[in-house]
């Protein structure tokens, strides 16, 4: 099953940097960014502009930051660990915070992984390209149309 990957980072730059990791490595079918967790909410649940899951299918694969307006990483974690549907999504965290207690506080909250976003484009390639051969390796349950 090919990777469907939301990326949810206020950082356009950040989310320009992961697009061109994904293409260059080749991985990912089909890359959405969206800037905090409330859009990711939205998506999840294919409301508003995100309703055509044609052009916006539900991911299969979700890269989160931590610190973000309106809703932040944490709190989209755990909005993620209230709704089962989504729950089964893996989710994982792409944060420059390396700090012990947000690292235990978003596996703590369901998180499936943890990565330091690297400083260097040609390791984000690489770990870009680690990460989603790793996922793409698993057994994953179908997803609903809409989570939530």
């Amino acid at each position: 099953m090919a990777l469907r990957i939301l990326m949810v980072d206020d950082s356009i730059e950040d989310q320009a940097f992961v697009r061109y990791a994904l293409e260059k490595s080749g991985v990912g079918e089909v890359f959405v960014a969206v800037n905090d967790g409330l859009e990711a909410i939205q998506y999840l649940q294919g409301e508003g502009q995100f309703a055509d899951r044609g052009r916006f299918p539900v991911p299969n694969m979700v890269l989160c930051d931590l610190k973000m307006p309106r809703m932040d990483g944490f709190q989209f974690l755990q909005w993620v660990k209230e709704h089962a549907s989504c729950s089964v999504i893996p989710t994982i965290i792409l944060s420059s915070s390396g700090l012990v207690n947000d690292v235990k506080k978003a596996y703590e909250l369901g998180a499936n992984a943890y990565i330091v976003k690297p400083t260097s484009l040609n390791v984000l390639v690489d770990m870009i390209k680690t990460t989603c051969d790793f996922w793409e390796l698993c057994q994953r349950p179908e997803l609903p149309e809409r989570c939530g």
